[in-house]
């Protein structure tokens, strides 16, 4: 069986991640999988350095259909049995072409649909186009049993959609951890409306303890938050690092980690918090419940000040007794054992085979 995981090539974050560790675990299984991608990008880059065989189409903006026939004769000459694609683009070109190919085609929802865009006269229309796209998927992969219910609201088949969790790379041993002075805080995500800094950041200004909060990523509200920061006279508390290729040390540098989004597919934020043996306060959207525990962290409802000010309190007061790292330790357990790319390669080959 030959199978081709088929990405635009520009995404930086967790869905890259993802992508690569997928690959190496099907390689790892001697399964003849590579990776195509449209443009030459951060994809490709660590594809290459982890020696996945990958190809780069060269794909002149995404709106340059030419890829389209060079896409169908790729997979026709090569003798491809099944495709995976990974994101819009990807999508929308395939269903271009999934008639005209012998491969079955597997999509894989790593969002929901509904919000990959921007609400706009151009987001919305590539929202619907998306959308269509996964309506002539084969099968859908889920990467939280949440969307079910958005999709099938869409007018998709409950028969197609396949829910699965999504999985990285552990380390082999369970970390060990440091207690920092002050309490330090860490949040790794787009700084956009749906990941919700404001709130953390609200509530922060609400404590009544001493802090310290790195937040990881870039965005366009970068310079709204950096004023919110400021208006809440939270300055000496709060940095703004922004986008790192390697987040583990920020990690490391932390006593807790916390996700406030608004919506999540299977953040690996999570999990990367989880291999660093940091506990979490989480949103509960998403998949989030699933992974993050009562005895590794705190789940709480979205949009809540109150919520949120309680869990870190409770943080907080862990921290004071040395006891959020037996929680961090326990969370390291947990996901290594339930969403390790080894077992997410064994489910997905399930159902290539199936198709």
């Amino acid at each position: 069986m030959k199978i081709l995981q088929v990405n635009a090539g520009n995404e930086s974050g967790g869905g890259r991640t993802i992508l690569i560790n997928l690959l190496q675990a099907l390689l790892n299984k001697k399964i003849d999988t590579q990776l195509l991608v449209f443009e030459k990008g951060p994809v490709s880059d660590w594809a290459q350095k982890a020696h996945i065989p990958t190809t780069i189409m060269n794909q002149e903006g995404r709106f340059d259909l030419r890829i389209v026939g060079r896409l169908r004769k790729f997979i026709n000459d090569n003798n491809i049995d099944v495709v995976n694609t990974h994101g819009p683009r990807a999508n929308f070109i395939m269903s271009l072409i999934h008639n005209d190919i012998a491969a079955k085609w597997v999509a894989t929802v790593h969002s929901d649909p509904n919000i990959d865009f921007a609400d706009n006269l151009k987001g919305n229309i590539l929202t619907k186009l998306n959308i269509q796209s996964l309506k002539k998927a084969e099968r859908l992969i889920l990467i939280t049993p949440r969307f079910e219910p958005v999709l099938t609201k869409l007018g998709i088949t409950a028969e197609k959609m396949v829910p699965i969790f999504n999985a990285m790379d552990f380390a082999p041993q369970v970390p060990q951890t440091l207690r920092h002075e002050p309490f330090s805080l860490a949040n790794v995500a787009r700084l956009t409306p749906v990941k919700n800094q404001e709130l953390l950041l609200k509530t922060l200004a609400q404590v009544d303890f001493n802090f310290r909060l790195q937040i990881v990523g870039d965005g366009n509200l970068k310079i709204k938050l950096q004023k919110l920061v400021r208006d809440l006279q939270l300055e000496s508390q709060v940095d703004f690092v922004g986008f790192q290729d390697d987040t583990a040390p920020y990690y490391q540098q932390a006593d807790l980690f916390v996700l406030t989004s608004n919506s999540e597919g299977f953040p690996l934020v999570l999990l990367e918090a989880a291999n660093q043996g940091i506990p979490a306060v989480t949103t509960d959207v998403g998949s989030c419940g699933q992974i993050v525990q009562d005895d590794t962290g705190w789940v709480i409802p979205p949009k809540s000040v109150v919520q949120l000010k309680l869990a870190l309190e409770a943080a907080y007061q862990k921290w004071q007794q040395d006891q959020l790292r037996p929680l961090g330790q326990k969370f390291y357990q947990y996901c290594s054992q339930h969403f390790s790319s080894e077992n997410l390669a064994e489910a997905l080959l399930d159902i290539y085979q199936d198709l």
